[in-house]
């Protein structure tokens, strides 16, 4: 359920710009950012594909790091120690080993929009609700780039081990189950998969004496967005097939309850800052973030030829 304040169907548009204006005129441009944030979050988290898979975590200041070697705020993840066990006589005892946990680091970023400034005598006259156009405009585009980095470190970690963690043939069953049987061999789970929303509509093509005659029914009936899983598996799409290959899945282990993927942090959540000089109004939207894959193991890329 969103909880950002929804204007009712008598209020005009103009009005909602009037007020926006006057609250940054009266001096309560706190007012006006929070509750164009409220917006923009929402927008934001449904929209960036990336928190379906890696939920994001609020972390304050002072729980992050600084990296020795320069200012630059991270995070330092410990990561489970390794194990074994060892069959022995009553007499024996099992190996002695000096433990040590691994670690690794993630370091924090930022993301802006584009600046946007107008007066405010012409942002009165707009005949659509403004906070709408910040969302269309700045939000979705700094979604876009979280996704861009989530892409971009996944097919690095691929582009490492690719005899190991890719999977290649056409959609059909074979090949996704040759996908999970890879992960299951490394003894990852199997937590959700991320495509294209183009390259999902593909199993509308499956026929029934492959995924049933009930599923069959259901793609015929209400379309391929009634299916939330593929091959069982819970599937993530996203029409941002300019990012994300539209020829290549993947398979991610899951991130709860128990962490064998990677972790997200938001050192701050997307905000809305505003200012202004004398009748111009300028504002734009930022966010500060940090996403590392701990385990790059628990991927599985699936190349669809």
């Amino acid at each position: 359920m969103s909880n950002y304040q929804q204007e009712s169907p008598e209020v005009t548009a103009r009005f909602v710009n009037s007020n926006f204006v006057r609250k940054i005129e009266e001096g309560r441009v706190k007012e006006a950012e929070v509750e164009s944030s409220a917006f923009i979050r929402e927008k934001l988290r449904q929209e960036a594909a990336v928190r379906e898979i890696i939920v994001p975590v609020g972390i304050s200041e002072d729980e992050i790091d600084r990296d020795e070697n320069t200012d630059q705020p991270k995070k330092i993840i410990d990561k489970e120690p390794d194990s074994t066990a060892t069959f022995c006589q009553f007499q024996g005892t099992g190996q002695r080993t000096w433990f040590y946990g691994p670690r690794y680091s993630i370091f924090f970023g930022k993301v802006e929009s584009q600046r946007f400034t107008k007066s405010k005598f012409e942002l009165m006259t707009y005949t659509s609700d403004i906070r709408k156009i910040l969302s269309d405009n700045s939000v979705k585009d700094m979604a876009d780039e979280e996704d861009r980095a989530f892409y971009n470190l996944v097919t690095d970690i691929i582009a490492l081990n690719p005899a190991v963690q890719r999977t290649s043939g056409p959609f059909q069953s074979s090949t996704f189950k040759g996908s999970g049987q890879s992960m299951l061999r490394r003894r990852r789970p199997i937590g959700k998969m991320l495509m294209t929303k183009s390259r999902f509509m593909d199993a509308i093509d499956l026929p029934a004496t492959t995924v049933g005659s009930d599923v069959a029914k259901r793609h015929f009936d209400e379309g391929i967005e009634a299916t939330q899983k593929l091959w069982g598996y819970p599937c993530v799409t996203t029409i941002k097939a300019d990012i994300y290959d539209d020829d290549r899945a993947y398979m991610f282990a899951p991130q709860a309850p128990n962490n064998f993927l990677g972790n997200f942090y938001l050192l701050q959540d997307a905000t809305l800052f505003i200012k202004q000089e004398a009748d111009i109004i300028e504002f734009w939207s930022y966010e500060a973030l940090g996403l590392g894959i701990g385990n790059a193991l628990s991927i599985q890329e699936i190349l669809f030829t």
